[in-house]
């Protein structure tokens, strides 16, 4: 069985697609654009982006009664690889010393000048 996650509370996709899904003891939380609630502008910055993306991320985690604690992958999109160092003191900082796995992948383009986009895993609750 399939769940659907949605919350007004991280920026809604422009896509046709979920914030997050839970199924099989998971929870997939879509790719988070750094996108500011208020303005509805992607902030500047490598680390600002970073920071952004993964609170969006953890506020879909929460909304599906899900923690940080509970995140098993996550998966970094740049289009920078220069900026590694800002996404690694994001990382720090929302995880601390439990860190999940990581890929970090670069790509060419993830729209609106964006620099950082990131999606998680997690165990679903």
């Amino acid at each position: 069985m399939k769940t659907t996650i949605k919350t007004d509370k991280a920026p809604a996709s422009t896509s046709p697609v979920a914030q997050g899904t839970k199924g099989g003891g998971l929870l997939f939380v879509g790719g988070q654009m750094p996108r500011d609630m208020k303005s509805g502008q992607i902030v500047d910055g490598a680390l600002e982006q970073a920071r952004l993306s993964l609170k969006h991320c953890g506020t879909i985690l929460n909304e599906a009664g899900s923690t940080v604690e509970d995140v098993l992958l996550a998966v970094v999109y740049m289009t920078d690889l220069s900026q590694k160092n800002a996404v690694n003191q994001a990382f720090e900082e929302f995880f601390g010393d439990n860190p999940p796995t990581r890929n970090l992948v670069e790509v060419s383009d993830i729209g609106e000048g964006t620099i950082v986009e990131i999606a998680l895993t997690a165990v679903a609750h």
